[in-house]
């Protein structure tokens, strides 16, 4: 059944690629069908010279590539481009095709290489309109095509921060489920060893007091009582009972290499927390203050998972770019706050799971979680657990 899993895995996946490959190649078409008759909307009918047809096979070529190396790609391609622009001026298209190649560049690569390449967009957009020499609406042209090729490259940069956060999610998700499996044979784990101490352990303690009773007595009485018989199973069942409590101990969690049975993320986890989601494009000021130094694993986890949520929903609900987390012990409570002041995103909804599940781990703990919209605008998650809470 595994190997079957796999093969239909692998079918999928080669599936996949063929569908890209033929994608690649349309795009690569389009592109050189394009550059070709973009000078026909301004020049009629009349022919291009001959070298325009080589120039945009040639240019609409390393478009198969640009999933596999976008940045070489672009940089073989805008040059290109521009001997056509000097040929034959094909603008549109040429705009088109390094709209599509910053797109790329943003989605496969990470932000520094989108920032670098966004600086050197207006140089090569001029350098553009130097070749072609338009004679009219320089500055409107020249501002609409470098705002289209900025705007392809920050949709780009929206899209792969969009995938991060969304493969961050899954990865915590399964890390999620593991931990809940360990958990799990955790529990049965400890209620095996529980069980064991009870029969066994119990048992072995009555063999061993009622042989050393019985040998005292028959010592006392001077009889012919098989006294060496009951020393032999007294010492045997203490050296058994003993063996038994090292074996129970060895299932018991908390050694060494066990895993332990409480959430691994705790409040100490929030500075990594930030740290990923500021890879994904949205600035945090964390504040943590006093905390109890006895707050119990269960509060602190529930903590970490309110601020992950909080973020989460910032990053898919809002259009700030700065969120404001401050962590603090009051009036026998863990109070958690993450705040923004950006705008809802058109089609977000204003209350879901993701609400539902911090105000569900707030009321397990006894405590509650509060979220809404601020009087001057932006979002805001209060929530406050009892220090000393336990799970329900």
């Amino acid at each position: 059944m595994v190997h079957s899993k796999s093969s239909d895995g692998s079918a999928i996946a080669r599936r996949w690629r063929n569908v890209d490959v033929v994608i690649d190649v349309a795009i690569a078409v389009v592109a050189a069908a394009g550059l070709l008759l973009d000078p026909l909307f301004d020049n009629g009918l009349r022919p291009l010279p001959p070298s325009a047809y080589g120039l945009a096979v040639v240019t609409a070529a390393p478009l198969l590539a640009r999933r596999r190396a976008p940045l070489a790609v672009l940089a073989t391609v805008v040059p290109l481009l521009l001997v056509c622009l000097a040929v034959f001026h094909p603008d549109r298209a040429a705009v088109g095709i390094v709209m599509l190649l910053a797109f790329t560049v943003a989605l496969e690569g990470h932000r520094a290489r989108s920032l670098v390449v966004g600086a050197l967009m207006a140089p090569v957009v001029a350098a553009g309109f130097l070749v072609t020499r338009p004679s009219d609406g320089v500055a409107l042209k020249l501002l609409t095509y470098l705002s289209l090729i900025l705007g392809s490259l920050a949709a780009g940069e929206a899209l792969r921060a969009r995938r991060a956060l969304a493969r961050a999610l899954r990865e915590e998700a399964e890390r999620e489920r593991e931990a809940q499996v360990q958990h799990h044979f955790d529990e049965q784990r400890l209620r095996l060893a529980n069980e064991l101490h009870d029969i066994v352990g119990h048992a072995l303690v009555a063999i061993n007091v009622r042989a050393a009773a019985a040998a005292h007595l028959a010592r006392q009485q001077g009889g012919e009582a098989p006294t060496p018989v009951l020393d032999e199973i007294a010492d045997t069942s203490a050296a058994a009972l003993a063996e038994v409590r090292a074996a129970i101990k060895a299932l018991r969690p908390g050694r060494p290499g066990d895993a332990p049975l409480r959430p691994a993320a705790d409040l100490g986890d929030l500075p990594g927390l930030v740290s990923g989601v500021e890879h994904s494009g949205l600035s945090v000021d964390l504040l943590v203050g006093d905390v109890p130094a006895g707050l119990s694993h269960a509060v602190a986890h529930a903590g970490y998972r309110i601020v992950q949520e909080g973020l989460t929903n910032v990053l898919r609900h809002s259009t700030a770019t700065r969120a404001a987390v401050r962590v603090g012990a009051t009036n026998g409570s863990l109070v958690v706050e993450v705040v923004d002041h950006g705008r809802a995103r058109s089609g977000s909804a204003g209350d879901g799971d993701g609400l539902q599940g911090m105000r569900d781990r707030a009321a397990a703990l006894g405590g509650g979680c509060e979220a809404g919209l601020m009087p001057d605008g932006g979002w805001r998650i209060h929530a406050w657990l009892p220090t000393g809470g336990a799970a329900r």
